[in-house]
């Protein structure tokens, strides 16, 4: 009897270990850095609208609708990417072969109803949450993926960052304020105009395999490195000025955001560049929105 028991233990830790390692497995596939940043979006917007008609409920529910959302909207792009990730030589689960498609698509769908009950759950955000999941699957799946050229995967991103944002908005409740909006389209707008473009520079190989038209993959890495360049200054100058005009608490993100912009204009002065501009891209964004998130936290505190 007692053989029997231990053998049941044994079977049920086998199990639970291999959930965990299943779950280690889809974080990593949908990417640590991007659910992080993602998350940093959204507090911002909460924040932004603080003390507005804050419930602590619904808040904790507008971020985990949020999580899962974002989580399936990056776990259904590792599905549908796994051609250019292989030739792309990537090391994400699915790639290399260690998650399965079909366990990953079927977690998918489990996210995103755990993301569209939980959304339901906080007044206003189910519609965003929607089309946060609608996005995430329009980059990446038929009949038309966005992600084929640059520029329908850049306005794609682009109004995935900016759902996000306002789902933070929505989740502290009372009326959407103007510098949330500032902030949220000029980092929505960095995402679209610099990181859409800066992230395929390493990728060319599997993108042209795969029939991407990106911008590096139909004119070249120059272009794309030179897209990006402008495309960081813009923003950063857009967002400087508007923030000194009409939101002065933006200044917080805007100063790092200037700086990053300088980063990634150098990184893309090198011929082979690769995932430097991208790297300079991604930190810039961990750099403002702390910045930011310290600035709006400090409002708060001293009232």
């Amino acid at each position: 009897m007692s053989e029997i028991a231990g053998a049941i233990a044994r079977g049920k830790s086998g199990a639970v270990a291999h959930i965990v390692q299943v779950a280690r497995m889809c974080v990593t596939e949908a990417r640590p850095v991007v659910q992080i940043v993602f998350l940093m979006r959204f507090m911002t917007g909460l924040l932004f609208q603080l003390p507005g008609t804050l419930s602590p409920l619904r808040a904790a529910l507008g971020a985990v609708a949020w999580v899962l959302a974002v989580l399936a909207a990056y776990l259904v792009n590792g599905v549908m990417d796994v051609t250019e990730d292989r030739a792309n030589d990537s090391i994400r689960p699915i790639a290399r072969g260690d998650l399965p498609v079909g366990l990953a698509a079927t977690i998918v769908a489990a996210l995103a109803a755990g993301a569209l009950l939980a959304g339901a759950a906080v007044p206003g955000l189910d519609w965003d949450v929607l089309a946060m999941l609608v996005l995430g699957y329009a980059y990446s799946g038929p009949p038309l993926p966005a992600k084929r050229t640059t520029f329908t995967a850049a306005a794609t991103v682009t109004a995935m960052g900016l759902t996000t944002y306002l789902g933070g908005a929505l989740s502290a409740g009372g009326r959407i304020g103007g510098e949330v909006l500032l902030f949220g389209i000029a980092m929505s707008l960095w995402m679209g105009c610099v990181g859409a473009i800066a992230k395929d520079l390493g990728d060319v190989r599997g993108d042209a395999l795969a029939g991407r038209r990106t911008l590096a993959v139909v004119r070249g890495e120059r272009a794309a490195r030179i897209a990006s360049a402008v495309g960081a200054l813009s923003v950063a100058t857009g967002m400087l000025l508007a923030s000194g005009f009409w939101a002065p608490i933006c200044l917080a993100g805007a100063v790092p955001l200037a700086a990053g912009a300088v980063w990634v204009a150098l990184r893309c002065r090198h011929p082979r560049a690769g995932r430097g501009p991208y790297r300079a891209f991604m930190v810039t964004q961990y750099a403002t929105h702390a910045a930011m998130l310290v600035a709006l936290a400090a409002r708060l505190t001293l009232g």
